[in-house]
This record gives structure tokens, sequence and C-alpha cells, in this order.
């Protein structure tokens, strides 16, 4: 039987285990518990998204925000959220170019959120 080192996270929590000690995915100073993901195609439901993001550990919540620009064209903001930083970062780094259609030539784009609070902070 094939033994998988990184077994889905969907089971299990190993998945976290192997790799959270992963210089790869140590969380960076601009890390933050809040991914901005880009990609999301505009007919997209909170529920889809949601099944990308639920089977890894720490996931909290997706948050759609329906956008117009001035010249009418629609589009989506999406944020998913998680326990903390690391959990953060070893989803952006796992799902970096995830394709959410099988016609999807470019995937998903995942960065961390901006923390207004933390700007501020960095300003002063």
């Amino acid at each position: 039987m094939f033994n998988n080192p990184y077994p889905n996270p969907m089971f299990n929590n190993q998945y976290f285990e192997l790799i959270r000690d992963n210089q790869q995915f140590q969380p960076q100073k601009d890390s933050t518990h809040s991914l901005y993901v880009d990609g999301i195609p505009n007919d997209a439901q909170e529920r889809e998204v949601a099944h990308i993001f639920r089977p890894y550990p720490g996931f909290q919540r997706v948050r759609l925000i329906k956008k117009q620009t001035q010249k009418g064209r629609e589009y989506l903001l999406c944020f998913v959220d998680f326990d903390d930083a690391l959990q953060a970062t070893i989803v952006m780094q796992t799902l970096q170019g995830y394709r959410f259609d099988k016609n999807d030539k470019t995937g998903l784009k995942i960065y961390f959120a901006n923390n207004p609070k933390q700007e501020k902070q960095n300003k002063k």
C-alpha cells in the first residue's frame, strides 16, 4: 500500500504536523491570520470557496465581498481567516496556483491580507 507522506488534510491533522517545522512554511514578519485570495470567479459561491480551504487545520471562515468598478464590471474580493499566522502560511504556500476551474489558466494568487492596524503601527 502506498504511504503518502502528506496525507489529505480532510481526514486528519497529520498534514499540519508534518510540515509545521519546515522552514518554507514558517510565518514571516508581515504574516497575518487572514489571507486575500485573488482569482476567484465572479460566479463563485461562498460554499464552493470554503470547500477548498475548510480541510486545513485552523480554518475559521471565508468572506466574499461583491464589488463593482466605476464602469460597472463586477468582481469578488475574497478573504479567508485561520486561527493563526502559521496555519495561514501553510495554506498560502500549499494552495498557491490552485486552479478553481479546469479552464483556469493562472490559478489562485494568495497573499496575506493587509492588517490596517499593523500598517499604522509600522508607519509610526
